[in-house]
Parts: C-alpha cells; structure tokens; sequence
C-alpha cells in the first residue's frame, strides 16, 4: 500500500495527510485561494484514484479563515465534483461559523457529515476512521 504524508504545500494554506488507511486528512488554514486548490485537487484526486475513488474524510478547520472570493468559487466546484467520494466527512472546527458552514454544505454531499468541535478532535478521527458513534 503506498500511503504518504505530506506537510504544508509551500505557498498554500492546505495540509494533506494520506498516512492513514481508514481517511484522508486534509487541514485548512488562513484563507484558502483558488491556487491553494491547484495544488490540492491534483493530490487528493490521486489518492482517491489509489483507494478506489472514495475515501473518508477528516477536515480540520482549526485556524481557517475563510476563502478569497477566487478560493469560494473553485470550492464549491470542488465540492459538487467531489459529492460522492466522500462516504464519512468529519468536520473539526473551533469556531461557531465552521458548524453552521458545516450544516449548510451537508446536502452537497451524497456521505454522512458531522461537526465535532476541537476538543473532540479524538471522537472526529474515530468517527471518520470507523463510521461508529
């Protein structure tokens, strides 16, 4: 099995995490911009190709702050084109807004998607590896 571990791609605001075979984890900081996506979406879809086009998802929103108006646009693309690659999507934020965006980006998604604030980052990463409560 060829899992990596990528840290923080130079010049974008995105960390990606294949290391663990039960999700993906992808950390999302400052605000994410449209070419913060062209380094991403290349990434992810390979790793996504490597486990069989879906895989759970664990997004750490911990120290994000939003979007430019470029990054909200290739978002949302990313988002409807990856509506069905997601089976578990487990959000983990530390700021009212990230629930209340978590709410509202559920019915994109075709998976189960639950919010879990920071201190339960451990029962997201459970929750996300296992589908279990």
């Amino acid at each position: 099995m060829s899992s990596f571990r990528v840290g923080r791609y130079a010049g974008t605001m995105f960390a990606f995490d294949a290391s663990n075979p039960a999700y993906v984890r992808i950390q999302a900081s400052g605000r994410l911009t449209s070419g913060d996506y062209d380094v991403l979406e290349p990434a992810l879809a390979a790793e996504l190709a490597r486990r069989g086009g879906r895989a759970a998802l664990l997004l750490d929103l911990k120290g994000w702050s939003g979007w430019t108006a470029g990054g909200l646009l290739r978002d949302l693309r990313f988002d409807i084109r990856h509506r069905n690659s997601f089976p578990r999507i487990a959000v983990v934020g530390n700021r009212p807004w990230h629930k209340w965006l978590t709410l509202a980006a559920k019915p994109v998604f075709s998976g189960e998607m639950r919010y879990f604030e920071a201190a339960k980052e451990r029962q997201a990463t459970d929750w996300a590896a296992t589908g279990g409560p």
